[in-house]
């Protein structure tokens, strides 16, 4: 239920990796969807009672209990949409968020539903941070990529409704498919600009088999995905950060695996929030390069990971040189320097 990654690059690039789903399996069928066993059939998660489950972790000293302690936010719907049509009747959601709320613990809520604004009376502003998936704004399209989730059109509406009662929205541009929707970026920065200050871009990375069907010509496999080619995907990076400030938005981008260029983001972390999260990720090791041109563990010694070794172990393999664009990776200093 609560639970923290406990591989891949998530640990290492996201400020707030703390999740906690409130449903297996997700309906909305997105052909593109990374996530194949969620797909299946929904079943609701058994949550007795998530104070004395956050109480428990924390006594025990626990990654996630110490996550806790420091009140890194959770986020809702991390692997699989917590606002799905199953949470009409069993309002599971409702209750974690209530829960939440008495625990006076910040939450990152990440949806494509509009039923998010029907708890507008739930959801304290104060804690909670609303971010809704937008990949297109056309209907139709939506319709091929995301066959049963609720249209771009109804998030849009809901996306206005939240942020007019003064909660913080944000959008996610995401996932990005070149070949299909990044023609649509301007009118979709021009679109959200009325709604939330910040836009998260993510490009899709893709199975074997969605590269296959989407005819996806310019992906390279990397690792078990593939991802779109580096230089095109730079390029696109620079035009998608002028458009959106040029409607106002600030501008971040949540790691596809691939290397960032950290140095086009607006906010420090992708989420552009000003709450406790991860201090030991990639944004931080491209940070202190930016400052010392070097650096080196001890640098970042001040920084807090909940899983210190697992930082330790990634940094000594040279990983952030995979992560951050223009690090390189100097073995025999064991330090990283930006080129």
């Amino acid at each position: 239920m609560l639970k923290l990654p406990k591989t891949g690059y998530e640990l290492l690039t996201c400020f707030f990796p703390l999740q906690l789903d409130c449903y297996v399996g997700c309906p909305h069928k997105c052909i593109y969807c990374y996530a194949e066993n969620y797909k299946k059939k929904v079943r609701k998660i058994k949550i007795t009672n998530l104070k004395e489950i956050m109480k428990s972790y924390k006594e025990r000293e626990s990654p996630i209990g110490m996550a806790i302690k420091k009140k890194i936010p959770i986020r809702l719907g991390a692997r699989t949409d917590c606002f799905q049509e199953i949470e009409r009747k069993e309002k599971i959601t409702k209750r974690m968020i209530e829960e939440l709320n008495e625990l006076n613990h910040p939450y990152i809520i990440i949806t494509k539903s509009p039923l998010v604004a029907d708890y507008i009376d739930i959801l304290n502003e104060k804690l909670a941070v609303i971010q809704f998936s937008i990949s297109t704004l056309n209907d139709e399209i939506a319709k091929k990529l995301e066959p049963y989730a609720p249209f771009p059109s109804q998030r849009l509406k809901a996306m206005e409704e939240l942020s007019n009662a003064g909660f913080i929205t944000i959008a996610r541009f995401s996932p990005i498919i070149p070949s299909i929707n990044l023609n649509e970026a301007e009118k979709i920065m021009e679109r959200i600009a009325d709604y939330t200050k910040h836009v998260i871009v993510e490009f899709l990375r893709a199975r074997e088999e969605i590269v296959k069907i989407l005819e996806l010509g310019d992906y390279v496999k990397k690792g078990y995905y593939y991802r779109y080619n580096l230089h095109k995907k730079l390029k696109a990076y620079e035009k998608l950060k002028e458009l959106a400030n040029n409607y106002g938005l600030k501008f971040s981008i949540c790691s596809d695996g691939d290397k960032v260029p950290y140095y086009l983001s607006d906010t420090i972390n992708c989420c552009g929030i000003k709450l406790n999260g991860v201090e030991k990720v990639a944004a931080m090791v491209y940070e202190e390069a930016r400052k010392r041109k070097e650096v080196t563990l001890e640098h970042m010694e001040k920084y807090w990971h909940p899983m210190p070794h697992k930082f330790i172990k990634e940094w000594l393999n040279g990983r952030f040189e995979e992560l951050i664009y223009r690090l390189k990776w100097n073995e025999e200093k064991q330090s990283y320097k930006l080129e």
